[in-house]
């Protein structure tokens, strides 16, 4: 076995110690220490992990335990004051092994089976409980009876009349409600449009005001730019005229000057003629040559032009055409729409209309079937007599007959209803009242729809 340690000793020296390797000797110490070798601390008062009367491991063979747990403490106590290991029980020999003896005051019988025995008893045999009877208290008081008849404690008509009056008086108080609730909208839409209205002739007064106010302020403003052009303008003159009288001051005597000097040095010459042989003469051939090309060249895009515009007018004009024809075939095509639409309906309100009338006159049964025979009768116009044919005279043929005239038609539902109206047989608010019903499914109506007055 070789120890090695560093130690910095300030030289950076090594200290280095070497023994010889020995065998270990066989101290012959169990595993784990005993309950006696812990201290207190490590032993709890209640800790069944070292209580010596919990069992572990297999339980067929019981181990011998004292009556009372051995009382401890006092003595692990002094140990661990005295610090001096008290004498133990010397290890067992090779192939043997200690066992617990009994040191109890009673001692009891060590067996590694329990014993077991069979006892058996027999019960006598009981009889079925009848069931309990039914548990009826006594009789008390005295019975009476009454005799009720048919229509004492309840009348159906005279029940029901509340039940009704409040149905119908319900029924008319929401149609009331309605009625009221139609008419305040009403009034609430004519109050709102005249709202719109008054607020749409605020709205075009305020915009006449601000387009008043607008105009003002562009004319303020272009007074104002006028006003600071024309400061400006008499500025300008005022510095030209300043400008112009400074120069005429200081060239008053230079120009007489120089035009001596130069006269006597021979500058002078004919300045016409000079400028037109120098300047004018190849100035004009320079602009007649320029005009000739921009004459020329706007020749050319003025036709260009022309036949660009021609063109695009016959294409706008085709298309024109063909937008006139579409336009055109659209609004028949909607007209045509519309007729059929309009068609379709007067069918249907004509068809409606006469389902109608055939109700107030046959369903409704409001007037006698009679009655309403006679009123056909009476309106079905009598036909035209047969014309008879002339007697042709001597030598001449028999005339053709002339064709039997038309049966005349008879009288339509609706002319019956308003002959029958006009003549008083029938009542506007009778039909009213029967389809009022009708629809509400009075009990004036039979199963088949058949209207039947009251009385």
């Amino acid at each position: 076995m070789v120890n090695q340690m560093g130690k910095d000793m300030g030289g950076g020296d090594t200290y280095t110690y070497a023994t010889e390797p020995r065998p270990v000797a066989n101290r012959r110490k169990p595993k784990y220490r005993e309950p006696e070798e812990l201290d207190e601390d490590e032993i709890g008062a209640a800790n069944i992990m070292f209580d010596r009367r919990v069992i572990r491991g297999n339980t067929y063979a019981a181990q011998i335990l004292p009556a009372a747990p051995p009382n401890d403490n006092v003595s692990h106590t002094k140990r661990r004051k005295m610090h001096q290991q008290p004498p133990g029980t010397p290890h067992a020999v090779e192939g043997r092994r200690h066992i617990d003896v009994q040191t109890d005051s009673f001692l009891e019988e060590l067996t590694d089976t329990v014993p077991e025995r069979d006892v058996n008893t027999q019960t006598d045999p009981f009889m079925d409980r009848p069931p309990t009877p039914l548990f009826i208290p006594m009789k008390i008081g005295v019975d009476a009876e009454t005799q009720i008849e048919p229509g004492d404690l309840f009348d159906f008509d005279f029940e029901v009349e509340p039940i009704l009056e409040v149905l119908v008086g319900k029924t008319l108080e929401q149609g009331l409600m309605e009625v009221m609730e139609e008419e305040e909208l009403a009034a609430m839409r004519a109050h709102q449009e005249h709202f719109e209205q008054i607020r749409n002739a605020e709205l075009v007064a305020t915009q006449r005001m601000e387009a008043a106010e607008k105009r003002k302020i562009e004319e303020k403003e272009r007074r104002l730019a006028q006003e600071r052009d024309r400061l400006e303008r008499e500025k300008q003159v005022r510095e030209k005229v300043a400008a112009q009288t400074f120069a005429r001051g200081y060239l008053t005597g230079l120009v007489g000057n120089v035009f001596d000097k130069l006269f006597e040095q021979g500058y002078f010459y004919d300045p016409v003629e000079k400028e037109v042989e120098e300047s004018f003469m190849p100035w004009l051939q320079k602009e007649v040559g320029t005009c000739i090309q921009k004459e020329t060249a706007a020749r050319a895009v003025v036709d260009a032009v022309i036949e660009e515009a021609q063109i695009k007018m016959k294409a706008a004009r085709v298309k024109a055409e063909e937008y006139r024809a579409q336009q055109k075939k659209q609004e028949e095509d909607a007209r045509i729409a519309e007729e059929v639409r309009l068609a379709k309906l007067v069918e249907e309100r004509q068809t409606q209309l006469e389902a109608l009338v055939h109700m107030i006159l046959y369903d409704l049964n409001l007037i006698p079937v009679e009655t309403i025979e006679a009123t056909i009768v009476a309106l079905t116009p009598e036909p035209e007599p047969t014309p008879e044919p002339e007697e042709p005279e001597e030598g001449e043929e028999m005339p053709e007959l002339p064709p039997p005239p038309p049966d005349p038609e008879p009288p339509t539902e609706i002319q019956v209803l308003d002959k029958l109206l006009l003549d008083g047989t029938l009542q506007k608010e009778t039909i009213q009242e029967a389809l009022l019903l009708f629809n509400m499914g009075d009990s004036h109506f039979t199963k088949d729809k058949r209207y039947v007055p009251e009385g």
